[in-house]
C-alpha cells in the first residue's frame, strides 16, 4: 500500500489522477480476496484513513461512499434481495445505486421506448432506470420492476401519460390530445413494441407490466 501511495503523491483532482495514470492491475491473490466483502470493508477504511484522506471529516464521508458503493455491489451479486421490503434507511442509497445498474446494463444502456442510446466518454448516460411499479408502492428494486427510459419518457410514464403493457407494447393515455402537434411525440409510441432486455431473467414481469398499464390515465 505505501508504494502505491508514493508513486500516487498527491493528486488535487481527478483531471491530475488521469494524467499520471491510464490503467490499473490487481495482484491476482488480492482481488480474490477482494470478493469478500468483510475484507473489501477492512481495505476501504484503511485506504480512506490512512492514504486518501486522512484527516477527520473527510475521510468519514468517503468511507460511507464506499462502504454505499460496496453495499451495492453486494446487491448487484444477489438481485433477489432487491424484491424485498427496506429494514434499515441506509439500504435505500445502495440499493437505489443497484437497481439503477442492473436495469441500465440489462438494456444494453438503451430506451426501452424509442431505441435511442447515447454513452459519453466519461461514461454519462442518456437513460434513467425507472421502476414500473413506484418504489413507494412495492418496496421492489429487483430490475423486471424496471425498464431503462429517457428522462422525458420516464416523466411522462411517472405522470401515467403512456404506460407498457402486458402485450410488450406501448399504450398512450387517451388524455394526451392527438391533434395538438406537440404531442405528436408522445402519441407515436402508441402500439409500437417494448424493447426488452436479451436475457430472459431481467424481462420486466407481466404483473408490474400490467400495474403500470391499468394506472394509465383514462
Amino acid at each position: 500500500m505505501q508504494g502505491m501511495a508514493d508513486q500516487m503523491g498527491q493528486p488535487k483532482s481527478l483531471n491530475q489522477l488521469r494524467e499520471r495514470f491510464t490503467s490499473a492491475r490487481l495482484d491476482n491473490q488480492l482481488f480474490a480476496a477482494w470478493q469478500n466483502s468483510d475484507l473489501a470493508r477492512q481495505s476501504c477504511t484503511l485506504l480512506a484513513h490512512r492514504y486518501l484522506a486522512p484527516d477527520g471529516h473527510p475521510a468519514k464521508r468517503l468511507e460511507a461512499y464506499l462502504e454505499t458503493a460496496l453495499a451495492s455491489g453486494d446487491y448487484q451479486r444477489h438481485p433477489e434481495r432487491l424484491a424485498a421490503g427496506i429494514e434499515e434507511a441506509g439500504q435505500r442509497y445502495a440499493r437505489s445505486a443497484a437497481f439503477r445498474a442492473l436495469v441500465l446494463e440489462a438494456y444494453d444502456y438503451r430506451c426501452a421506448a424509442t431505441r435511442l442510446r447515447c454513452i459519453t466518454p466519461d461514461y454519462r448516460y442518456l437513460v434513467e432506470a425507472a421502476h414500473l411499479i413506484p418504489f413507494s408502492v412495492s418496496q421492489d428494486d429487483h430490475p423486471t420492476n424496471g425498464l431503462a427510459l429517457t428522462p422525458n419518457l420516464h416523466w411522462a410514464m411517472d405522470n401515467h401519460l403512456i404506460a407498457p403493457g402486458p402485450d410488450h407494447r406501448w399504450h398512450v393515455s387517451p388524455t394526451v390530445d392527438a391533434l395538438v402537434p406537440d404531442n405528436r411525440w408522445l402519441c407515436e409510441l402508441d402500439g409500437t413494441r417494448l424493447v426488452l432486455p436479451r436475457e430472459l431473467r431481467w424481462q420486466p414481469s407481466a404483473d408490474a407490466l400490467a400495474w403500470r398499464q391499468a394506472h394509465l390515465q383514462r
